[in-house]
């Protein structure tokens, strides 16, 4: 290199430049990519896995429910509730101890029990009340009829999802004919 004089131009290294070439260090780098990687599927993976158990527990729960109405509306149809004088919230009772995945059952856990000589003399419940909540155990009927009576079982459980406000209703059902005890 020779010998700079006055009026010989320097070259001179621009903010541009700079950042230019410290984000091409960076852009080659390959340090740590696997981490942003990850970080960038990390979320999409993990409220996927979140919405699999979500539903894969809701469709337990509600085989869980529907499993114990039909207990209870066996109970029902053999006479056994009648014989034994059950009443509603010994019947809750009765059909909790067939559930695991429900917690807290005999507090959450609404029957409703209705009969009648037909199935055309049944009026279905209405769980909900005018909020959209499930009703109180005391909304709901508890007769479990006589001989050769139809009878409608129906469970209702308020499900309470893992990262939601407010809970999934579950409904159960069954109907039945009595037996001729």
């Amino acid at each position: 290199m020779g010998d700079l004089t006055h009026g010989d131009v320097l070259p001179v290294r621009t903010q541009y430049s700079r950042t230019r070439s410290w984000l091409g260090r960076i852009w080659r780098d390959e340090a740590g990519a696997s981490l942003i990687e990850f970080s960038l599927i990390a979320l999409p993976f993990l409220l996927l896995l979140y919405g699999t158990f979500e539903i894969a527990f809701v469709y337990w729960a509600n085989q869980e429910l529907e499993h114990a109405a039909s207990y209870g509306a066996r109970l029902v149809r053999t006479g056994q509730v009648q014989a034994n004088g059950l009443d509603r919230a010994q019947l809750t009772t009765e059909i909790c101890n067939k559930t695991a995945l429900l917690v807290g059952c005999a507090a959450k856990l609404r029957l409703d029990v209705r009969s009648g000589k037909t199935l055309g003399d049944i009026t279905p419940p209405v769980p909900l009340d005018g909020s959209g909540a499930l009703k109180g155990a005391a909304a709901f009927t508890f007769s479990p009829g006589a001989a050769n009576d139809v009878a409608l079982v129906s469970a209702f459980y308020a499900w309470p999802p893992l990262l939601r406000p407010s809970s999934y209703i579950l409904r159960a059902a069954s109907v039945v004919r009595n037996e001729p005890f």
